[in-house]
């Protein structure tokens, strides 16, 4: 019972934050708006290819949220494999065609000094890498250790979620906004790749007890 609730938990928040996510993002493209972030980075507005970057960035990171919320269908993996195929191209063109590069290129203007640039770059590097072992092992056929370096990437991708939740909540502190954006980037990583090493070992543990029944 209480790992169902867990799971049910777990995914409400993902789902809920995907959603608040998706739509706050709104406002980077419909007319006669302009999101918070811009204002923030007022002096990098006028740099064309900052601005373009960071649309398709963030195009990017929502295509790679839904797609792999989709793909943990179980239902869907199930009736459906050859949709969940085609999730898993989607959310890996999207990482490498937008995510990666554009992730890289604007953690070098990143909020929070060299630690932001840092942060921003590990992130980068790390989703990309744990997405090519899991491609790596899906064509090896190793359908374990597929999953299990997916589900790493899937946790660095969703630190978009984790980010902007800790920001609120450390912004009700007497925090400064600048250690604020660097604590809330770097607590984001740690917190998703823990939670994600912690899914991988209750399953192997339940894998591993299944097998000796």
């Amino acid at each position: 019972m209480l790992t169902k609730l867990e799971s049910a938990l777990f995914w409400c928040i993902l789902y809920l934050g995907t959603a608040v996510i998706f739509w706050n993002s709104l406002d980077y493209f419909l007319p006669n708006t302009m999101h918070m972030f811009l204002f923030e980075r007022m002096e990098l507005t006028m740099q064309d290819w900052w601005k373009y970057t960071l649309y398709a960035h963030v195009i990017g990171g929502l295509t790679c949220l839904i797609a792999s919320l989709l793909q943990y269908s179980k239902l869907l993996l199930k009736r459906a494999p050859k949709i969940h195929k085609y999730l898993g191209h989607i959310y890996a063109l999207s990482i490498l065609t937008l995510v990666f590069p554009t992730g890289v290129a604007l953690s070098f203007v990143a909020k929070g000094g060299t630690s932001g640039t840092v942060g921003f770059l590990f992130l980068s590097v790390a989703t990309l890498v744990t997405l090519l072992l899991g491609m790596i092992a899906i064509f090896k056929r190793n359908i374990k250790s597929h999953q299990a370096w997916i589900t790493r990437s899937f946790a660095l991708i969703t630190t978009a979620i984790t980010f902007r939740s800790l920001q609120l909540m450390i912004a009700q502190t007497d925090i400064s906004p600048e250690t604020n954006y660097q604590l809330s980037l770097w607590l984001s990583i740690a917190i998703n790749l823990s939670l994600a090493e912690y899914y991988l070992y209750k399953q192997n543990n339940r894998n591993h007890k299944s097998k000796q029944k």
